[in-house]
C-alpha cells in the first residue's frame, strides 16, 4: 500500500478512493414510472464501449475481421419510489436482464414489430416491487446550472423483483400479444388487454 507524507514529515495511509461509491440498498422500491422511448445502446461485447447507432464494428477493437458485431444492451431509465422519497436510477444490462427477461435486442425487435408495446412495456412495470441495490451516479444539473437545482441520480446495480409469481416483462407482453401462445400477432395498434375468466 502507498503511504502519504505528511507536512510533519509522518506517513499516513492514503485516503479512500473517491470512485468508490457506497451502494445503498433501501428495504424495497416501487417502479413509478419507467422510459422505454431510449431503453438501450449499441455497444461492443468485446470492450463494452458505447457505440454510435448503426455502427458496423468497434473501431478500438479493429474493426477487421474477428471482431464481433456491435449488441443492443440496456440503458432503462426508472423512477423508483422509496419510503421516503422517489429518485431516479438507470439501470443497465445486467440489472436490466432479471426484470425485463431478455437480451436488449429482442426487446427492440419486439417494439418494432408491435406498435405500442414499448406504452404497454411501461404500464407493465408501474408498480412493481422490487429490492434495488443502487450506487449514486454523478448529480445532474437542471435549469440555468447554477448549481441549487441539481437532481441526484443513481445506477442500479442489481433489481430483485419482489412480488411472488413475478413474470419477467418479455412474458408479459408475450401474454398481451400473443393470447393464444403465439400462434399469430395482433393487428390492433393499441395494445391488447387481459381478459379475466368469469
Amino acid at each position: 500500500m502507498a503511504l502519504v507524507v505528511t507536512s510533519n514529515g509522518e506517513t499516513a495511509p492514503p485516503p479512500p478512493p473517491a470512485t468508490a461509491a457506497a451502494t445503498w440498498t433501501p428495504p424495497y422500491c416501487t417502479i413509478v414510472a419507467a422510459d422505454m422511448s431510449d431503453f438501450c445502446y449499441l455497444s461492443c461485447p468485446r470492450c463494452e464501449r458505447a457505440l454510435p447507432d448503426h455502427a458496423a464494428a468497434c473501431a478500438a477493437c479493429g474493426g477487421g475481421g474477428g471482431v464481433p458485431a456491435p449488441v443492443r444492451v440496456y440503458r432503462l431509465g426508472v423512477s423508483l419510489a422509496t419510503h421516503d422519497r422517489v429518485v431516479r436510477a438507470v439501470v443497465f444490462d445486467r440489472a436490466a436482464r432479471g426484470l425485463v427477461g431478455c437480451p436488449a435486442d429482442e426487446l427492440s425487435r419486439f417494439f418494432s414489430e408491435h406498435e405500442g408495446a414499448d406504452r404497454a412495456a411501461e404500464e407493465a412495470l408501474e408498480g412493481e416491487m422490487c429490492r434495488v441495490a443502487m450506487r449514486a451516479l454523478a448529480a445532474a444539473k437542471g435549469g440555468d446550472g447554477g448549481g441549487d437545482d441539481e437532481e441526484e441520480r443513481f445506477r442500479a446495480v442489481s433489481v430483485v423483483p419482489l412480488r411472488d409469481g413475478f413474470r419477467p416483462l418479455i412474458d408479459t407482453l408475450t401474454t398481451l400479444y400473443y393470447p393464444d401462445d403465439g400462434d399469430a400477432p395482433e393487428t390492433s395498434s393499441s395494445p391488447p388487454r387481459l381478459e379475466l375468466e368469469k
